[in-house]
């Protein structure tokens, strides 16, 4: 069959490549144009006029191309090569565009070869054909010759030949600036290889190309080389390491008596049997199968485990095989060692290491060592003051420490003398005291406080001590300053809250154990974040802080109040309802001055804006207490408002919030560097400990799990955090029921979803994989995002066209009327928000199409009153529509008893505010919440992201609910932008009406 150099292929096109320099025109001939049938085309001048010379040489082409191939088209005969199905495993395991990798020609004898990588620099092939082909490759892959050779465009030419090409689908992506799934592989770089290959080994004659696998010993890629007929080498590629298995099976099938391509893997159980049998001095009983599973794993990690595996399957290169790593929960059958040899210094790492078979009695030791322990944990702490006059005085203590070990005990400062001379254990009369335990980690920052044998605690230290200890704390002694201890260690003031005359409003019982709190705080000289539920009172509660310590005489300067400027005017009158003895002076508007000196218990409030700009002469006024409402506004340290906070001299600082974490646990850390500086330590310890929770190592041994840090962050912060729910401490508020209602994605819906994935999504994705210094191109990849959230709430939504939305199915769009329909039936208000505002036309229209009468909050929505009022009071007014940044804060819609979430926010936080304007006090029927998801789609892996977050946070800040990032890391979004239904075929169209719903309480 002829190799038909002087042409190129394209689906049902060929192109025609120039016969010289000075020819650069190209005449195409595409069999079936889209809506066009039959196209021949030229580029030159002539062919306006005439049938052109190219044009008459593209036909003879043409037919014997034709002739050549039979009744097969170039298509099909590409598409049943062995390159071509191996390309596609490539392709999906290592994505590359063609136009995107380089090129550089590497010195090699007998000649130098084109080394391809991709943009990040990762190896993808070597070609190694010295033959004219060579240069047709790099035409084809669209690259410059290395070393000068004369290039003709034939990518571009393919490109013209794609463009001719077109579907319909493809030229709507291609107007968004995003490609269909098939584009991308056809512009890939593996489709390319297998391309160029094909027709220059496969076309030439009968007689296919062969492959041969090989692993770098140095690098442990996986390679295979493709040799022609001849045996002379063509390309070297790289096999990504999760389609090695794939791939050696597809050319194991096609090549059935290639020996090299006969392997099968072994069984790792098969290589390992340990038989030796060792004498000893330390008798070892029954053993058996856990310890045979940690020789195992040690094995491996000493031996390039993570290097030379692929998949399922590892290569051991001592042996010069390929193992099958087993499934789990599969029966071992292995013998085990009965006795060893320990050397003193050995044993208390070996009982370290063995303790849970040491537990579960699978190993058992004789005397003298049956009743010795490694002691990972102290079994209580006992502190000692030394100072009775300082602890008095001030807000620090100068102690004694002693850590408990069964019925042992050993100072603080003798564990810190080990540790500092590098000891692994210390040996006590129970056993040894594993020094680099997770418990003993930290004690190292206890060294800072040691002075002449004694430690100076401040209160708020003292109290992250037990709460890092997780064991009781004992207080030596009954003195005043022991109770003092007891005290602080309970968080309890000492005088609680009993009511206070210039309080105006009785408490709840809650509010008043929220007053004992911020006493104590205040009383210590201490910090805290008040982040009790919206609508639990958090202002009562500061007022009757302020009220009651004036009333005992405990401050003589004034107070200060910062908040965004919408809470200005809900300060001034919650201070005239609830405290009416107080004076509030505000300090806002273009004619602010702070000519006047202020008394004491004066309350200045004053708005972030202004605080950030009259930073210096606030910072000038010493305050008793400065409170941070809605404090989430400091949450980035980088602020000049963050720094202006932060230079406020105030004896306490108070944060007010309902949301301490509204996108990560650096928030956190920021609040906590405004109001206790320095509490958990500097930004690069509190990530490495709380938020990049991987082990350093697989072999650091008692790495905590992410699970576990996250409670000893919880516990860190205890202290200092107050949050309550309204559904903890409301017994009077009704009940609301969660409802996540899912839909499947309409046959309009599918294809849209499917290209946008695996079209630019795919592009995205890569490029993320594969930029070096971790760059995210934010603003790309949430365009891309938006993108599928608008295809899953409607196909005329993203596709700008609101008037195909008769005509264009939608599943959410169904569902979402049967649930309004539902709801209207049964006599019911309905809150519906979107964050789209083409979203609330369409449903305007449904609306006023039906004749039920509703409004609608927007951001250009004037007279918000007017509207809230309507919807509440108005019988006749069914529905709500608002945008959840408009309508998600600041109204009362407890007109309303159904909530409908149209379309997940990024933010769950948002969410559940919005949620929030229904349910809250005053609300005195049950409460619905829908929330619509599409199953096969993004908006399932949100919502389960949204659900993880959600327990990190929870597991953080006790009771909290309403914390989770709308920013997801890298990990996340590359989740996103990947077809989230690959594993079972792809996104699943909807066929008939497959809802499925998912009940949660609160």
């Amino acid at each position: 069959m002829p190799a038909f150099t002087h042409l190129e292929f394209h689906r049902t096109g060929i192109g025609l490549v120039p016969d010289g320099p000075g020819s650069p025109h190209t005449a195409i001939y595409v069999a079936s144009v889209p809506g066009s049938g039959t196209l021949r085309s030229c580029t030159c001048a002539v062919s306006k006029h005439k049938t052109c010379d190219h044009l008459k040489d593209l036909s003879k082409a043409v037919a014997e191309v034709e002739r050549a191939f039979a009744a097969r088209s170039w298509e099909a005969a590409f598409e049943a090569s062995v390159w071509y199905r191996l390309a596609r495993l490539l392709f999906e395991g290592n994505p590359q565009a063609s136009a995107k990798v380089r090129v550089l020609r590497v010195p090699r004898e007998p000649a130098p070869v084109i080394r391809v990588t991709a943009p990040a620099g990762d190896e993808l092939a070597e070609y190694l054909d010295a033959s004219p082909a060579r240069l047709r490759f790099l035409e084809r892959t669209g690259k410059a010759a290395p070393d000068g050779e004369r290039i003709f465009d034939r990518a571009g030419l393919l490109e013209r030949l794609a463009l001719f090409q077109a579907t319909e689908q493809e030229r709507m992506f291609h107007k968004a600036g995003m490609k269909t799934q098939r584009q991308t592989w056809e512009e890939s770089f593996w489709h390319r290889l297998a391309y160029h290959c094909v027709r220059e080994a496969e076309t030439a004659g009968e007689a296919r190309g062969t492959f041969h696998p090989a692993i770098d010993e140095s690098s442990g890629r996986f390679t295979f080389t493709y040799r022609r007929p001849d045996g002379e080498a063509v390309v070297r590629f790289v096999v990504p390491r999760d389609r090695v298995r794939a791939a050696l099976q597809l050319l194991a099938a096609e090549y059935p008596e290639q020996a090299d391509l006969a392997i099968r893997p072994i069984p790792l159980q098969s290589i390992f049997r340990v038989t030796q049998e060792t004498e000893l001095d330390l008798e070892v009983r029954p053993v058996i199968r856990a310890l045979q599973a940690n020789g195992e794993t040690r094995f491996f990690e000493h031996r390039d485990f993570a290097k030379f595996r692929y998949g399922n399957l590892v290569w051991i290169k001592e042996l010069g095989i390929l193992a099958e790593l087993e499934r789990e929960g599969k029966e071992r059958k292995f013998k085990s060692p009965v006795h060893m040899r320990l050397q003193r210094s050995q044993v208390p790492s070996y009982l370290a290491e063995h303790a849970e078979a040491l537990d579960k009695g699978l190993l058992v030791l004789d005397d003298p060592l049956r009743d010795r322990r490694v002691f990972t944990h102290q079994d209580h702490i006992e502190i000692s003051l030394l100072d009775l006059e300082a602890a008095l005085e001030r807000s620090w203590f100068w102690l004694a420490l002693q850590y408990g070990f069964g019925s042992d005990a050993v100072s603080l400062a003798e564990l810190l003398r080990a540790k500092r001379e590098g000891l692994p254990y210390l040996e006590t009369a129970e056993g040894w005291i594993d020094l680099n335990a997770p418990a003993f980690r930290e004690l190292d920052r206890l060294a800072e406080a040691v002075k002449d044998g004694r430690f100076r605690f401040p209160a708020s230290e003292l109290l992250r001590l037990q709460a890092a200890a997780g064991s009781a704390v004992r207080v030596a002694g009954e003195d005043e300053g022991a109770a003092k201890l007891v005290r602080l260690l309970e968080l309890r003031p000492a005088a609680p809250f009993a009511g206070a005359r210039g309080i105006s409003t009785p408490l709840r019982q809650y509010q008043k154990h929220g007053v004992d709190w911020l006493l104590f705080l205040y009383q210590n000289r201490l910090a805290g974040l008040l982040c009790d539920d919206m609508g639990l009172g958090k202002t009562l509660q500061v007022l009757a802080l302020l009220v009651t310590l004036l009333e005992r005489g405990e401050v003589a300067e004034p107070f200060l109040v910062a908040c965004p400027t919408s809470v200005l005017s809900h300060w001034r009158n919650q201070i005239e309802r609830h405290a009416p003895g107080l004076k509030p002076v505000l300090h806002h508007g273009a004619q602010r001055r702070l000519a006047g000196k202020l008394q004491r218990g004066d309350v200045l409030v004053t708005s972030y804006g202004v605080l950030r700009r009259d930073a210096e002469a606030l910072s000038a006024i010493p305050f008793a207490l400065a409170v941070f409402d809605e404090a989430q506004h400091l949450k980035n340290r980088g602020t000049q408002s963050w720094q202006a906070a932060d230079h406020l001299v105030a004896d306490v600082k108070l944060g007010l919030t309902g949301t301490p974490v509204e996108n990560s646990l650096g928030e956190l850390k920021a609040l906590f560097d405004l109001i206790l500086p320095g509490y958990l330590g500097s930004d690069t310890a509190f990530l490495e400990r709380f938020v990049k929770t991987a082990p350093a190592s697989p072999l650091e041994r008692d790495a905590p799990r992410p699970g576990e840090r996250l409670a000893e962050l919880r516990r860190v912060i205890s202290p200092f955090v107050l949050r309550r729910l309204k559904t903890s401490v409301l017994d009077e508020l009704p009940e609301k029921i969660e409802d996540v209602r899912t839909c499947a994605l309409s046959a309009d819906q599918v294809q849209l979803y499917r290209d946008a994935v695996a079209g630019r999504g795919a592009e995205l994705a890569r490029e993320i994989e594969q930029a070096a210094d971790g760059h995210i191109p934010y603003l790309h990849v949430f365009a891309v995002l938006t993108l599928l959230k608008k295809i899953c709430d409607h196909p005329a939504l993203a596709l700008g066209d609101l008037g195909r939305a008769g005509e264009l199915a939608s599943g959410k769009w169904d569902l979402y009327r049967e649930i309004l329909d539902e709801a209207l039936g049964s006599g019911q208000k309905v809150v519906v928000f979107s964050q789209y505002l083409g979203m609330i036309e369409l449903m305007a229209r449904h609306l006023e199409g039906l004749g039920v009468g509703f409004v609608r909050l927007t951001g250009s929505s004037v007279r918000r009153g007017e509207i809230v009022d309507r919807f509440n009071l108005d019988p006749d007014c069914r529905v709500f529509l608002g945008s959840l940044k408009a309508g998600g804060t600041g109204i009362d819609l407890v007109g309303g008893s159904v909530v409908i979430h149209y379309d997940r926010w990024w933010n769950a936080a948002k969410e559940d505010q919005a949620t929030d304007r229904v349910y809250r006090l005053g609300q005195k029927r049950a409460v619905q919440v829908f929330k619509l998801v599409t199953e096969g789609t993004l908006e399932e892996k949100i919502a389960a992201l949204i659900e993880r977050k959600r327990e990190v946070m929870a597991s953080v800040v006790q009771e909290d609910s309403a914390e989770l990032a709308k920013i997801f890391s890298r990990e996340e979004l590359l989740e996103m932008l990947r077809d989230p239904g690959a594993s079972d075929g792809g996104v699943r169209a909807r066929r008939g009406n497959p809802i499925g719903s998912g009940f949660r309480y609160r």
